[in-house]
């Protein structure tokens, strides 16, 4: 499944991204991200085991370039809960300058709550990634709690904040402005 925006396009992450997906994820980029892989064939392992799940894992890409990538998780039909993560737009010349990370943030949403059917995105953010809780809350998400002690990063636990969107606030508060700051980072009117 491929989804197309005006600028932006998400396609299926495969095996031969594990080079380029390293790379975005050893960047100081991703800094305030979980660690993940420390080489390409172990990138490669945790993508081809990856692809073998219901996890919806893409590549961002612009004018047919990758750019970046995000991934719908634990997608859950009972309780028609998702969470959005991953979310890193790993080259420099797109960050904050292209509306690249708003479109498929967009788009990811929409298919969560018009294709899925889903009542709920949630997702967690390190504590010390005030940028993206700042962003999350600014659309409209709302912050549930604290996980203490979530993550080991760097040999230290570190808590995160875990924020929720329902289909409704999202429609009403979120969209609208994901919209508009796409408009306003690509000179549209």
């Amino acid at each position: 499944m491929i989804l197309k925006g005006t600028f932006t396009t998400l396609r299926p992450i495969t095996i031969e991204d594990a080079a380029l997906t390293l790379k975005w994820r050893n960047s100081a980029r991703a800094r305030l991200l979980q660690r993940g892989a420390s080489t390409v064939d172990e990138q490669q392992v945790w993508i081809a085991a990856k692809l073998k799940t219901i996890e919806l894992n893409f590549i961002i890409e612009f004018s047919d370039r990758p750019v970046g990538m995000i991934a719908l998780l634990d997608i859950n039909q009972l309780h028609r809960t998702v969470e959005m993560g991953r979310l890193l737009v790993g080259e420099e010349a797109f960050v904050g300058k292209m509306p690249v990370a708003f479109e498929a943030d967009l788009m990811l949403c929409d298919y969560a709550f018009d294709v899925l059917k889903m009542h709920k995105i949630y997702g967690d953010i390190m504590e010390d990634n005030v940028g993206m809780l700042k962003t999350r809350l600014y659309l409209g998400y709302k912050q549930d709690g604290i996980l203490r002690d979530h993550y080991v990063y760097d040999s230290v636990y570190k808590n995160t904040i875990a924020v929720s969107i329902l289909e409704e606030e999202y429609r009403r508060v979120c969209r609208p402005k994901l919209v508009s700051l796409i408009k306003l980072f690509s000179g549209l009117k």
